[in-house]
This record gives structure tokens, C-alpha cells and sequence, in this order.
């Protein structure tokens, strides 16, 4: 057996070998290995493409992330470009149309066989983040009075073709799905077995305009590894497969993760992004939350006279608004989560508000007693008792305000149709914040200010 080449060796491998061998070769390497070896070799890549077989050049674009698999594509003659576009899955190509010049986006589609340019054209026609976007129309159907031996035979001459074997779709005479076998069922059979006595007519169907994140639904409440799409008259039009399931949830993950830390959504990478492009990302953000902090300090300047009489309350001030912030973005993080795996929807609103109050009732109680002996122990104030009373009292009505708003500005971000991770950390804890003080000098002016 010949040892596993990467990197380096791969690409030794690629400049001194003949064709036939590196046919022969390439079969056993995945294409994410060769993809890597070519984005980290500082000589001409087209001297390294023009040495790999069509079919291994496919599965490389193809691997590649969506704004780069169009650069790897414009550096083939553009013969060879029409071969590569000819093979690659519809989804693929749509995933990487939008990257393409007009110009040259049409001068493909002209050279494509005119089926391949009919699918690629409807797949155009839905919104990218929809079932319709990501399905690829490459699937296989079949006969439920095929034979088990018949449907093998048919496998193994249309196979390549599809998108996945590992469910074949049983299509009534209008395309609609009556059935669905699964390929264990089919090889653990024997031959003389009709499809129909293996199929399970109860198929989970998804329609083209359903929104990705719900997509991805689908596949963790039922385990699939292939879904078909149907449309409109409940016509199977394509499939989606668990490995197109898996990039959604990255990049949906990604995508909640910077909206939650306050930055605007990226494509390329953080070494890929440039700096100008890294600070457009943050800065919108930063000044929104730097503005509306401003609330905070005309609190502040309200009750100058309070504070200047007792400084004393100011040291508490940071303990307090980080405590608030903290409980606010934790309610808000399970919140947006529970959301985002389908266990919350608006139904179950004063569910989880009845939830979130009982919580900030049991933390809020336990901080702020703890707090309370805290200060009460170890402050040299003259009246510690009463400060750590008025201090622990303002955290304790401060962590109820903060879980409230934790769990119901996500709720109402998704009712109003918005992204749910924009009500995350950042814009909580600066409403949080002035909540807090609020709060805090409105018990310090009546319980401790005399």
C-alpha cells in the first residue's frame, strides 16, 4: 500500500509523476487533502491543476469554500472550464454562481448542455437559504416493481450520476414520492425481492421554500442522511444530504456567534479578511453600543450629588452592572439556543418567562446574600451592614430585570422576524446596565442616602 501523501510530498508527487499514475494515485487521496497541498504551494498552481484528471479537479472545486471555488475554476482554460462545470453537482454550481462575472456566468451557461442549464437556472430561482437553494436535482428514482437484483443493476449504471445512493425515492406517474427504500435494506436482501416489499411509504419530505435552519431541523429530529425536496404540487424536484446539512449549521453557528459578540457577519476567513475588512465588521457595532452607552452615564451625572456625597456607592457600580450583564447574556445564551434546536418557539413564551423568574428569583436570592455577608465582613465602612444591604438589594432586583430581558428580547427578535443572536451579550448588557444603576441609586437614595 503507498503511504498517504500531503502537503509537501503531494506536491512533489503532482510535478514528477506521469498522468496515469497520478490517475492511478489521486483515487486514494481526498480531495480536502489535495485542496490544502494547493493553497499552501507558491508557485503557479495552473502547472499543478493541468497535471489532475477532470473527475479529481471536480471533487476539489467542489470542496472548496463557496467564494473560492470560482478562483480555482478561472484558472482552467476555458474548455476545460466547460468539462469541470459539466460534471459538478447543480448545488455546487449554484453555491458558486453568485461569484461568477455576469459575463462569464452566462458565457458558461451557454456551453452547458441544455438540461444542466435548465436545473442550474431553476436552482437560481430560490433564495439561497432555502431547502430550493441548497437541494441538488441529482437523485435516484426508481420502480417499486423493480427486484432487489433489478435495482442493483440499475444502481450500478446510474449511481455515479446522483447526488446519494443511500435512499432511493419510488415517484408516482406525476414525480410525486410515494415511497422510499434505504440501501442497507436493499443489499441485506435477496435478489428476488420486490422494492415494494422493503419501501416505507411514510416519506419526510421538505419544500423548497423552507428556511435552512429548519432544514437542518428536520435532519436532527429524524436522523436522515438524505432529504427529498418537493415542490409546490408535492413533485420531487431534489435532495439534500447530511454533508450539505453539516456546512448550514457551521455557518449558521458562525454566523449567531459573531452577531452574538457584536460584529457583522464575514465569509472569508479571519487571515483572509484584511484589516480594513475586519474593521468594517466591528465598527458599526462598537459605535451603536458606545452611543447607546450614553444612557449610563447621564445616570450617572443625575446622581452626582448622591455619589459625591457617599463615593462609597461608586466602588459597587462595576460589581453590580457586571453581575446583571453576566445573568442577562447566560438567560439570553440558553434562550437563543433553545431556539435555534427548535425547543422554544413564541408559543411557549410565558413558559419560559415563568421559568426565567423563578431562576432570578433562586440566583438573585443566593448573590445577593452572599453579597450582603461579603461586603458586611470585610468592608471598613462606618455603615456596612446598611451599604451591603442597599448594595445586595439593587443586585438582587438587578438580576430579575436581567433574566427577564435576557429570555424576552430574543422571543420578541424572532416575532418581529429578526436574527435572534442580535439580542445576545452585547446589546443586553448595555440595556442591562442602565436598568442597573437605576435601579441602584433608587434604592441607594431612599434606604442609605440621608
Amino acid at each position: 500500500m503507498s503511504p498517504i501523501l500531503q502537503g509537501t510530498e503531494l506536491i512533489q508527487f503532482l510535478e514528477n509523476n506521469s498522468p496515469e499514475k497520478i490517475k492511478e494515485v489521486l483515487e486514494h487521496v481526498h480531495p480536502a487533502d489535495i485542496l490544502d497541498a494547493l493553497e499552501d504551494y507558491e508557485g503557479n498552481p495552473l502547472l499543478i491543476l493541468a497535471r489532475i484528471p477532470n473527475d479529481v479537479l471536480v471533487s476539489i472545486i467542489e470542496e472548496a469554500e463557496e467564494e473560492d471555488k470560482n478562483d480555482l475554476l478561472s484558472l482552467l482554460p476555458h474548455e476545460q472550464k466547460k468539462e469541470v462545470i459539466s460534471e459538478m453537482a447543480s448545488d455546487e454550481l449554484a453555491d458558486m454562481w453568485e461569484y461568477i462575472d455576469e459575463d462569464e456566468a452566462e458565457l458558461l451557461i451557454s456551453a452547458m448542455e441544455e438540461s444542466k442549464a435548465e436545473e442550474l437556472k431553476a436552482l437560481l430561482q430560490h433564495d439561497p437559504e432555502t431547502a430550493g437553494g441548497i437541494m441538488a436535482t441529482e437523485f435516484v428514482s426508481v420502480s417499486d416493481q423493480m427486484s432487489v437484483k433489478q435495482a442493483l443493476e440499475y444502481l450500478q449504471k446510474h449511481g455515479d450520476d446522483a447526488e446519494s445512493i443511500s435512499y432511493l425515492y419510488m415517484l408516482d406517474i406525476e414525480g410525486r414520492v410515494h415511497g422510499v427504500v434505504s440501501l442497507r435494506d436493499i443489499v441485506t436482501s435477496k435478489f428476488d425481492v420486490r422494492l415494494s416489499d422493503l419501501a416505507n411509504p411514510n416519506v419526510i419530505t421538505v419544500p423548497t421554500d423552507m428556511d435552512q435552519e429548519e432544514v437542518a431541523q428536520v435532519f436532527i429530529k429524524y436522523g436522515f442522511s438524505g432529504v427529498p425536496v418537493v415542490d409546490e404540487a408535492h413533485k420531487m424536484v431534489g435532495i439534500i444530504t447530511a454533508d450539505d446539512v453539516l456546512d448550514i449549521v457551521v455557518d449558521e453557528s458562525t454566523e449567531d456567534i459573531e452577531r452574538m459578540s457584536a460584529l457583522a457577519h464575514g465569509e472569508r476567513e479571519y487571515l483572509e479578511s484584511g484589516v480594513l475588512n475586519l474593521a468594517k465588521r466591528r465598527i458599526f457595532w462598537l459605535l451603536f453600543l458606545m452611543i447607546s452607552a450614553t444612557f449610563t452615564g447621564i445616570i450617572i451625572e443625575k446622581y452626582e450629588v448622591a455619589l459625591s456625597s457617599t463615593i462609597i456607592l461608586a466602588a459597587f457600580i462595576p460589581v453590580l452592572m457586571d453581575t446583571g450583564g453576566n445573568a442577562g447574556s447566560q438567560s439570553a445564551t440558553l434562550v437563543i439556543r433553545g431556539m435555534a434546536l427548535g425547543e422554544i418557539s413564541m408559543k411557549d413564551f410565558f413558559k419560559v418567562l415563568y421559568i426565567e423568574l423563578r431562576v432570578s428569583l433562586l440566583v438573585g436570592g443566593v448573590l445577593a446574600g452572599v453579597n450582603w455577608l461579603r461586603i458586611g465582613l470585610t468592608s471598613m465602612h462606618e455603615d456596612k451592614w446598611l451599604l451591603g444591604f442597599t448594595v445586595s438589594a439593587a443586585m438582587f432586583v438587578t438580576v430579575m430585570i436581567a433574566n427577564l430581558v435576557g429570555c424576552v428580547l430574543p422571543l420578541l427578535a424572532r416575532r418581529f422576524k429578526m436574527d435572534p443572536a442580535i439580542m445576545a451579550s452585547p446589546v443586553i448588557t448595555t440595556i442591562v446596565d442602565a436598568l442597573a444603576l437605576l435601579v441602584y441609586f433608587g434604592i441607594a437614595t431612599s434606604l442609605y442616602i440621608k
